[in-house]
């Protein structure tokens, strides 16, 4: 990768902080909150909603999620820019990225059943779907993320010999087959459900970080203004609001078809914006920087300390405050300080022995872009 075409770490590792805390005070104010009432959360009858637009950015936080999905395909994509990618290796680079916390949690996890672990809870394991609450809560995007790394290489050959064209094109092929997929539904009320959370959803955020890469690789120059950065950011809680007003989340409306595309049309922007304009210095943007390093620490330790504080800290949760207020406040004070604490030890004593471990995954023949989308492929030096 030429230099001129590497990624500002800086501004990535500060998103990736910001989807991890997002992620950590929206699951924070849902299970505190019910804890603080004395009842256990039941989503789709007790979601949180506000007409203040801040608000909704932590109740509607699971968004974090996506603007990390958007983030896989952008980082990826200016990593690879300009070379083919050696399947194996990167492949190899992403479960020695992935599995080792993972696993250590997994296994943990599977540790508190009862009975003694089969071979089938070993392959749910090994395929991200083990155990339930407390410690599988987020296991779900672990398999998505894997099917974006199985097809990433493929995409990126799209992308870099034919243009970005043909990830639109793509783009707007998912999202008519997951439509009629929807409509020929044979449920009198199709859910959509597992549209929204599975590969068939998150694949538009994947490849809208893979466009977001491409504009600002080819048009950064343009990206460089001082409010964009603001602007977009304001465009994706504007969305947010509007999809907390309607209750999307919970809700089966065919307008969530289109949410997916959506969330991850505004974080991309965000990306692209942020990482151009290179965001700011000194030693806040040092923080998060090392905060967005352990990111992935925080997303799978977070809900283990969360239940613990739901379980034994019942009698010190504040009772003065909205139920909602003190959810925040004992989130933002408590378990998220704990779970960055936690995960900077996970990170250096378990992720990083492994991520030393990784070779680069690109090379050979610089990869010729083609400018029109019907031009046979064709590799420099050949």
């Amino acid at each position: 990768m030429r230099s001129s075409d590497r990624v500002y770490l800086a501004p990535v590792d500060h998103l990736r902080a910001a989807a991890a805390v997002l992620v950590v005070l929206y699951h924070g104010c849902q299970l505190l909150g019910a804890r603080i009432e004395g009842r256990d959360f039941r989503p789709v009858t007790d979601w949180l909603y506000s007409t203040n637009p801040a608000a909704t950015l932590v109740f509607e936080g699971h968004t974090g999620v996506a603007l990390f999905m958007v983030l896989s395909g952008f980082i990826f994509t200016v990593g690879a820019h300009g070379k083919p990618v050696r399947y194996g290796r990167f492949l190899t680079n992403r479960l020695l990225r992935v599995y080792p916390l993972y696993l250590v949690i997994a296994v943990l996890g599977m540790a508190t059943h009862i009975a003694i672990p089969t071979f089938q809870d070993l392959l749910r394991i090994l395929t991200f779907a083990a155990p339930a609450q407390p410690y599988g809560g987020v296991f779900w995007t672990l398999c998505v993320e894997m099917q974006f790394y199985l097809v990433f290489p493929l995409l990126n050959r799209l992308l870099t010999e034919r243009g970005p064209g043909a990830l639109l094109r793509l783009l707007a092929a998912v999202s008519l087959l997951r439509a009629l997929v929807w409509l020929s539904s044979p449920a009198p009320e199709p859910h959509t459900a597992a549209l929204y959370l599975g590969l068939a959803g998150r694949i538009d955020q994947f490849l809208l970080g893979m466009l977001a890469a491409w504009l600002y690789l080819h048009h950064r120059g343009r990206l460089r203004n001082r409010w964009l950065p603001p602007a977009a950011l304001t465009l994706a809680v504007g969305l947010l609001w509007s999809f907390n007003q309607v209750h999307g989340f919970v809700s089966d409306s065919p307008l969530k078809l289109a949410w997916s595309s959506a969330e991850g049309a505004v974080w991309a922007l965000v990306v692209a914006a942020y990482v151009a304009n290179r965001g700011p210095g000194g030693a806040l943007s040092r923080a998060a920087a090392r905060l967005g390093e352990v990111s992935f620490s925080v997303y799978l330790t977070h809900f283990m300390v969360l239940t613990v504080i739901c379980e034994y800290g019942y009698g010190w949760l504040p009772r003065g405050l909205p139920p909602v207020w003190g959810a925040f406040l004992v989130t933002l004070l408590v378990a998220l300080p704990v779970t960055v604490g936690l995960s900077f030890l996970t990170y250096h004593a378990i992720e990083l022995p492994f991520l030393r471990l990784r070779r680069p995954y690109v090379g050979g023949a610089p990869v010729v872009e083609t400018p029109r989308p019907r031009q046979r492929e064709s590799y420099r030096g050949r």
